[in-house]
């Protein structure tokens, strides 16, 4: 394990590490018991917490920045679809390049599903409410 997959150890490992150094065991140590590198070893006992990982709170978005609006516009415009006529993210992201944009695929498709996931998250916490109306003798029901 190289020096820079501290966020691939297992929470049992980082715990074993700061147990060992806790108890007076030397890094290099720990770290040849536990086949890992100084610095893995070094990484695991400054942690903060147990989540050693690097998350972004605001993810930026350079290059699709620009085109952010067209992108939603055609992502509006293919919710309306059909679904058999839908356009797949590949030619969303070709319509983009026609238009100048030069950011890759991924970044397109990552937006994308982003914003379908929020889009979903909309539509499921929408209360929905449908009134029925029947005239006298349209309706029957039945306990």
């Amino acid at each position: 394990m190289s020096g820079g997959e501290i966020g691939m150890l297992v929470l049992e490992t980082v715990l074993r590490i700061r147990r060992e150094h806790a108890s007076g065991k030397a890094i290099k140590a720990i770290a040849r018991d536990l086949h890992l590198s100084r610095k893995v070893v070094r990484k695991a006992i400054q942690a903060p917490e147990a989540d050693m990982g690097y998350r972004r709170e605001v993810q930026p978005l350079p290059k699709l920045g620009p085109f952010q609006a067209r992108l939603n516009a055609l992502l509006e415009e293919d919710e309306a679809r059909p679904r058999r006529e839908k356009l797949r993210i590949t030619r969303i992201h070709d319509l983009l390049l026609r238009e100048g944009f030069d950011g890759s695929y991924d970044a397109v498709r990552r937006y994308a599903t982003r914003w379908r996931q929020a889009r979903r998250r909309d539509v499921m916490n929408a209360p929905a409410f449908i009134p029925l109306l029947f005239r006298p003798g349209e309706a029957y029901q039945f306990d």
